[in-house]
């Protein structure tokens, strides 16, 4: 006769029953969800959520591309002094210097009147920038239990969109002329159905900024009716710079633009970011303030036209010198194309020794640590920018020249309604499209710190290799 179980024996043996149902039950739903995730795929309410966490890290990342805007500090002071809703910002510009001052008999008899004799005030308009960007489902589904994953699958999707945006950004501010025009169609010969040559007289250039697959917007040059919409580039010679695309004829002198940054009039030109063709310059009206106006004559800043001569050191001095003296500030970076940094080059082993990578002051050790190109004259950095017009250099004073930035690159979650789509049919996608968007200007306090030199000669590869894909 065998003894009776005990009570904690009996206990013990329905537990184990009870956690064999519960994995079962378990093992079911587990199973059921699986095969609700698999179906469901991608939509716009877990995709919101889930593109939050990575584009603080998109941010980041942006500020740390050698692009020139990234050199400059941002608005004045940091702040600007005041702003427009969110579609300016106002400050105080330096045009002459106070002449209410003077030696004069002691007391206050013959003292001027007190103001803010040679400043105006200034106004910089911001632009909006975006480019459309695509999660797969494969990344989307990677949220589900683990971030970090899905961090690393996003980063590796959207960090070509990312640079694609900063690139471009950065040909519009350093390279093309003012509305982000990146051609001209040329005269002769004449352009016809689907084709146009980039006109590369007059400092222009050419077909540089052109790429094949680039769709284009051809008009008037500072706004118009288009003659060429959309149309895609199929072929590009750069020895002649004839162009081939899709459909359209353009029009003799015409401005050539990235589809859809062509402004329709000329009250709404331009669509783009200023840059430094048009801000660094003697002639037109920028932030409201116009050198031809008499009271603003100031407002310009130094342009030479050196005829066709190679880079010199006593050319680069000569730029520096004038710079400074008409505006009292010392220039403290160089903005210089590959082409005058191949120029450097042969300066450097025949006269002078150029350092290599040498911070010259707080500007010098941003480019560094950005990943320009840098050199080093008379303790001035001069950074190398491959965007930068062959033809020309440009020297200034970076505090004078300022980046305002009211929304960093980043997810437009307060459009998503309108922006963030599902690709597919019935909300079952492979992949959810959302929106990056950038709101940003350049903007000068004293236009007179910068200066450029053009119409150097250039040596002829970099006149037919572009500078970037």
């Amino acid at each position: 006769m065998y003894p009776k179980r005990s009570l904690w024996a009996s206990l013990f043996n329905v537990s184990m029953g009870l956690m064999a149902l519960c994995a079962v039950i378990y093992s079911l739903l587990y199973r059921t969800s699986s095969a609700v995730v698999l179906a469901m795929g991608v939509d716009s309410t877990t995709y919101l959520a889930d593109a939050k966490n990575i584009y603080g890290a998109i941010q980041e990342q942006v500020s740390t591309l050698a692009a020139f805007m990234n050199l400059l500090e941002k608005g004045p002071m940091n702040e600007p002094i005041s702003n427009i809703g969110i579609r300016g910002y106002t400050f105080l510009a330096r045009l002459a210097p106070n002449w209410n001052m003077g030696y004069r008999l002691e007391g206050t008899t013959g003292v001027g009147t007190a103001g803010n004799t040679g400043l105006a005030q200034a106004t910089v308009s911001l632009k909006y920038a975006y480019v459309p960007i695509t999660i797969t489902g494969q990344a989307e589904n990677l949220t589900k239990g683990n971030e970090k994953a899905f961090m690393q699958a996003k980063a590796l999707e959207a960090k070509f969109d990312m640079k694609d945006i900063v690139s471009h950004v950065n040909v519009v501010m350093v390279g093309a002329e003012r509305g982000g025009q990146l051609a001209q169609v040329a005269a002769s010969p004449a352009p016809g159905a689907g084709t146009f040559t980039a006109d590369a007289t007059g400092n222009l250039p050419g077909a540089l900024f052109l790429r094949v697959g680039q769709p284009i917007d051809t008009n008037a040059v500072g706004g118009g009716t288009l003659t060429v919409s959309n149309s895609a580039i199929t072929a590009i010679n750069y020895n002649t710079a004839a162009v081939t695309h899709t459909t359209g004829t353009a029009n003799s002198g015409e401005a050539v633009t990235l589809a859809g940054e062509a402004s329709l009039t000329t009250g709404n030109f331009p669509y783009t970011a200023e840059g430094l063709v048009s801000l660094v310059a003697d002639t037109g009206s920028r932030q409201g303030l116009n050198p031809a106006t008499a009271a603003q004559a100031s407002w310009a800043s130094f342009l030479q036209d050196v005829g066709g001569v190679d880079l010199s050191s006593q050319l680069i001095h000569e730029q520096i010198t004038f710079t400074k003296n008409r505006s009292g500030e010392d220039p403290d970076i160089g903005i210089f194309p590959s082409a005058q940094i191949n120029r450097l080059v042969g300066i450097a082993t025949q006269t002078l020794r150029f350092d290599v990578n040498a911070a010259g002051g707080s500007v010098g050790k941003k480019a560094n640590d950005l990943g320009f190109a840098t050199f080093t004259y008379a303790g001035r950095t001069i950074a190398e920018d491959k965007d930068c017009r062959p033809d020309r250099t440009y020297w200034g004073k970076s505090s004078m020249m300022r980046k305002f930035e009211a929304i960093p690159l980043s997810l437009a979650d307060d459009e998503a309604g309108s922006w963030t789509r599902i690709i597919g049919a019935s909300g079952i996608a492979d992949a959810t499209a959302g929106l990056l968007r950038w709101y940003h200007q350049l903007g000068v306090m004293q236009r007179s710190a910068w200066s450029v030199y053009k119409n150097f000669t250039v040596p002829p590869a970099f006149l037919t290799q572009p500078p970037t894909l």
